[in-house]
This record gives C-alpha cells, structure tokens and sequence, in this order.
C-alpha cells in the first residue's frame, strides 16, 4: 500500500500574526503563495480572536485533553477528536480555561476546494481514496498505521484504498476534492 508520510518534526512553524499562538504547517497546495487548501497543527497558547480568513472553510479538531470554547456568538465548547466546521470570514474568539492547547486545522479555498474530515478512534477502518481526491491520514493522539507508522500530529497521503488502524491512537482521515 502506497502512502507518503509527512512528519510532524519536518513541519513549516509560524508565530501567529496576532500572537497568542503557533501554526505548523504539515501540508498545502499549491505550495507558494495564497493556499487552495491547508493541513496544519495550531498551538494555541491563550485566548484570543482566530485571524478572519474570508473565502475560507475550516475545520478544528481538538487533539489535546484541555478544553477550548469558540465563540461564534454562539458558545461551542469543543470536545476532543471531534471535528468542527465553520466558516472562516466569521469572528472566532477562543477561551483555553484549562491552559494551552493543540488542535487539527483543514482550511479550503471555497468554491475551489471542499473537505470531509472523519475521525477513527481506538479502531480500524477501511478507506477508499475516491479518484479525483487526494486523502490524508493525521494521527491526533499515540500511534497510527496507514502504510505508514504515524506518531502524533505526524500526517500521511493515502495514494490507494488503505486502512487506518487507530487501535493505539486517534486518528483523522481527511478527503479534500476539487469543486
């Protein structure tokens, strides 16, 4: 089974504009410039507002054990490995009462890119990578195997239908298509 790993340690690191955090930039297309669709890590060491990215969809996944609470003006607390979409031109204030945290972020391009984001916890499951996608496996917590052993926040590229083993870990499958 084919699949391309792309550790964690490799990631491209970035303060954030405002402060307030770190993003590592595990992977995007194109490579240069202004991004159709990006994978990364985010370290949010305080609250604070997420940056306004107009155009663009996100989904935040919560890795750490610490709590992170969105205000949208709705008041989302978020819970661990479960996926949060919205849309990226909202203003997102975040709270982390409970001290740093570190989160999974897909943002897309919209009207370019779209993205399915599903998790797989304590499980294997059977992926098929659709023609015309490209489909990526993130391990959010311990040990993941997909072709590829994953640490945490290290990130794969499923080339061929593959399973992903989380038995040891959590796991995010992402599937990121053209519109």
């Amino acid at each position: 089974m084919t699949s391309t790993a792309i550790r964690f340690a490799d990631a491209r690191t970035m303060p954030w504009l405002g402060g307030g955090g770190i993003t590592h930039e595990l992977a995007r297309h194109p490579a240069e410039g202004d991004f159709g669709w990006r994978l990364s890590v985010a370290e949010v060491q305080q609250d604070g507002a997420f940056s306004r990215l107009d155009g663009v969809d996100r989904v935040i996944v919560l890795c750490s054990t610490g709590r992170m609470v969105l205000q949208t003006p709705d008041v989302i607390e978020l819970q661990r490995f479960s996926p949060y979409s919205f849309d990226g031109g909202t203003e997102v204030s975040c709270a982390v009462p409970d001290g740093p945290t570190r989160d999974f972020n897909v943002m897309t391009r919209r009207g370019r890119y779209v993205a399915d984001v599903a998790t797989v916890v304590g499980d294997g499951a059977r992926i098929e990578v659709p023609t015309g996608a490209q489909v990526f496996a993130f391990c959010m917590d311990g040990a993941v195997t997909c072709g590829a052993e994953l640490s945490t926040f290290d990130l794969a590229q499923l080339d061929e239908p593959t399973t992903v083993d989380a038995r040891k870990g959590a796991a995010a499958v992402i599937t990121i298509r053209e519109c």
